[in-house]
């Protein structure tokens, strides 16, 4: 699968964070789409069915936990990591939807590669298992 075929939608409330990750991701020709909260990102899961979504922790709303459980229901074969600035232990909730610790991202990503990898790892898988 080559990058442009992968769609990604970005959930983070900071606009820096949000330009610099596209900004990356596009130049390495994911086709990526963005969110500034967890609720648009939840209108946006309904028509781009993207491969993948990366959603921060905290949000303004429903935290980025909250959204990454509304947003498996609306399409369990999305792909989800999370990209925290806190040291972060996944919840149940997002276990049982197929999440691992390594899924969980922190910030800031030194290793933009490490990103790339993990988004083309994402999508191959077809979603959580």
């Amino acid at each position: 699968m080559e990058n442009c075929d992968i769609a990604v939608l970005l959930v983070d409330d900071d606009e820096m964070i949000r330009e610099c990750v596209t900004a990356y991701l596009e130049d390495e020709g994911f086709s990526v789409h963005v969110a500034a909260s967890g609720e648009v990102g939840l209108e946006m899961m309904l028509s781009l069915r993207p491969a993948v979504c990366i959603s921060d922790l905290r949000l303004t709303g429903m935290s980025g936990e909250e959204f990454i459980v509304k947003a498996h229901a609306l399409n369990p074969t999305t792909g989800f990591l999370l990209h925290t600035g806190m040291i972060y232990s996944l919840s149940d909730k997002l276990y049982a939807i197929g999440m691992t610790d390594e899924d969980v991202l922190l910030k800031p990503i030194h290793d933009l590669a490490r990103l790339v990898s993990k988004v083309r790892n994402s999508a191959a898988a077809g979603g959580p298992l």
